[in-house]
């Protein structure tokens, strides 16, 4: 007793003497831990719920979500646990942190998983349960108060460098982990237990997952998030310390089998350096057929768009589209830059090349899937946020407080006019991050097994947070006038394929055709058009890309030499935030035949839908100041979706 008396006062001399150099972030001390009990069966159905539709409903989510059992959204001062993020997603108002700033969403999810970091499962029962070995340990007693100059060493201690994996922060978790490694089974134990607890099949799903989450140098990541199709998961997770991504794979395809059915979602690519989808494994070490089918196995989706930043392109990364500029965080590298180092796989930090954005990486895939017999880089597209508040798809530009609370609550810090040891660590202007994004999915019904089906069919679509729906189907038998006809979804599902499929080579005399329905978000502006993204590999071998507006609003029609449709005029009132009320439109469809298609040529398309634009979140925050708005950023946005490819596969 004596020597835990001397260690926590020792603790808090330390926490004061670095509060006198201006780090320290305090917060209320953390309650002890309290874990639930014995793992709960899953529910059955709920009397009365809806009968599945053939057809397939839309359904909103959030598969990105971080509660206080992330250490370090717990340094950050998220209180809130899975269960009170699962209430948050089903419509119940929650505070950010001690802020006192209470959020709510416009309303509720469909589904939800709760991503904790792998990582700090461990770590957070060692410091938050009192009667752990751990518990007086300095890191913990600074964790509790929330010092926030813990997390560039909990960051650091995840980094991987060529064949250097991460390791578990030695001062909470011993030099070999052996005490986090422990005690992460009774976390994950109450992560299933929230997650079980709050789904409630035909209304609402909740999935058991988590995030494994190494970095790289200067703030890279290289983080998957695993999502399980239902109650029967592993007994525990693998994180950072554990091994590679690669190494990742090979335990799920062990350790998940039977009943147990797993995705594994990389994090937004646009932060790891040209080495999520890069020209070597995550160690350095060179690619290998057999990881790259586990990868396909597994690595079926990618977060094209979250809270730090977009992935679908950069403007002027192979392409001329004008929309490729989009909520991009880090320029193109210059010339050199995205030269790839042989011993850490990495290019340049803090820039992105050909590797880091999503339609460079489709491309690639096409070019690839002679080489190797298949295409590793078939990908679904979703959106999330990455949030650590707790607050699953909390993603509405008006409402927007951050998503560190408290550190980021404050319209200063998002304006980047104040700085924290995370945006520090981070490299970035926390005016070039935004609200996130959200994961739209087809399915028969709102169920674990039906959601992650479509999930895992690639049936799902990302969008910039609104809750914009777009369904997108190619065949050969469309009528040019399928999109009029009141069964056009049987029908296109009876005669092709939904977005995520695979179009057979084209008979003889024929071209695909693609219908294309988006609804707007009653709550976002109007829709100002839709675009169809191809990608092909031309002759020579090199992936060739064109953008084709198909649907315009206000009586528009595309330009048979630009592919554009013409300016609708909708326009953003910058003091009031107004938007044009006669512009756009609440509902566009089309069906559309790809003028320029060539048999012989391997592709994919994908839709991408824009609303009018609409005042991004640093504006309002600007109007609350009443400052200038940062001159390095938009002051409106076109929040918009993509939905997944869908692939066309030439003859051999």
């Amino acid at each position: 007793m004596f020597k835990r008396v001397i260690q926590w006062l020792g603790g808090v001399l330390a926490l004061l003497v670095a509060g006198a150099g201006g780090y320290l972030l305090f917060a209320h001390h953390d309650p002890d831990l309290v874990l639930s009990a014995a793992k709960v069966l899953e529910p059955t159905a709920a009397p009365g719920a809806p009968a599945p539709n053939p057809q397939r409903n839309a359904y909103f989510g959030e598969l990105h979500l971080h509660t206080k059992y992330s250490m370090d959204a717990n340094v950050f001062g998220n209180r809130l646990d899975p269960r009170m993020a699962y209430r948050f997603a089903k419509g119940e108002a929650m505070e950010m942190g001690d802020s006192g700033i209470v959020q709510k969403l416009p309303a509720p999810l469909d589904f939800a998983a709760v991503t904790d970091h792998a990582e700090g499962m461990g770590g957070v029962h060692q410091c938050l349960n009192s009667q752990s070995e751990n518990y007086w340990n300095l890191d913990c007693i600074g964790m509790r108060y929330k010092f926030l100059p813990l997390f560039p060493r909990l960051f650091d201690a995840l980094v991987q460098s060529g064949p250097q994996r991460g390791s578990y922060p030695p001062g909470i978790c011993g030099a070999d982990g052996a005490r986090c490694i422990a005690s992460t089974p009774s976390i994950w134990q109450d992560i299933q237990n929230a997650a079980n607890e709050a789904y409630e099949p035909g209304k609402f799903t909740a999935f058991i997952g988590y995030e494994y989450s190494p970095t790289l140098v200067m703030g890279g990541m290289l983080h998957r998030n695993v999502i399980y199709r239902g109650a029967k998961v592993p007994d525990t997770v693998f994180g950072a310390a554990d091994g590679f991504a690669e190494d990742l794979l090979r335990w799920l395809d062990t350790q998940c089998t039977g009943a147990c059915q797993a995705l594994a979602i990389p994090h937004n690519p646009n932060f790891s350096w040209g080495l999520m989808f890069g020209d070597r494994n995550s160690d350095a070490s060179a690619l290998t057929r057999d990881n790259l089918a586990l990868r396909a196995k597994y690595e079926r989706l990618v977060e094209v768009f979250q809270a730090k930043g977009g992935s679908e392109c950069a403007r002027g990364l192979g392409n001329s589209d004008e929309e490729c500029g989009f909520e991009n965080l880090w320029p193109v590298c210059k010339p050199g830059e995205e030269q790839i180092d042989d011993k850490t796989g990495i290019h340049a930090v803090r820039c992105v090349a050909q590797n880091d954005m999503v339609r460079n990486v489709l491309k690639r895939g096409l070019a690839e899937e002679t080489k190797w017999g298949f295409n590793p880089y078939k990908l679904g597209l979703v959106g999330g946020t990455d949030n650590h508040n707790g607050m699953p798809g909390d993603t509405t530009e008006q409402g927007y407080n951050g998503h560190a609370a408290p550190i980021d609550t404050t319209p200063e810090y998002r304006l980047g006019m104040k700085q924290t040891i995370v945006s520090k660590k981070l490299g970035v202007n926390a005016a070039g991050l935004n609200p996130g994004g959200l994961t739209g999915v087809w399915a028969e019904e709102n169920t674990r097994a039906s959601i992650w089906d479509g999930l895992h069919r690639r049936e799902s679509w990302g969008t910039s947070g609104t809750r914009l729906r777009v369904r997108f189907f190619g065949g050969y038998d469309f009528a040019p006038n399928l999109h009029q006809q009141p069964d056009m979804v049987k029908t296109a599902y009876a005669q092709g394929v939904p977005m995520g499929g695979d179009l057979a080579a084209a008979p003889a005399g024929k071209a695909p055709a693609f219908v294309v329905w988006a609804l707007r978000d009653a709550q976002s502006a109007p829709l100002q058009r839709v675009q169809i993204v191809k990608g092909w590999v031309a002759e020579d071998g090199k992936a060739q890309e064109q953008v084709y507006d198909v649907a315009c609003s206000d009586g528009g029609q595309p330009d048979a030499k630009t592919h554009r449709c013409p300016d609708n005029g909708a326009k953003v009132d910058l003091k009031t935030c107004s938007i044009s009320q006669d512009r756009g439109a609440p509902e566009l469809a089309t069906t559309w035949k790809d003028p320029d298609f060539h048999p012989a040529q391997s592709a994919f398309y994908y839709v991408r839908v824009l609303e009018n634009p609409v005042c991004r979140y640093s504006q309002y925050d600007a109007l609350k100041l009443g400052v200038e708005h940062p001159a390095n950023f938009p002051q409106t946005i076109q929040e918009r979706a993509w939905s997944s490819p869908i692939w066309y596969t030439a003859k051999r």
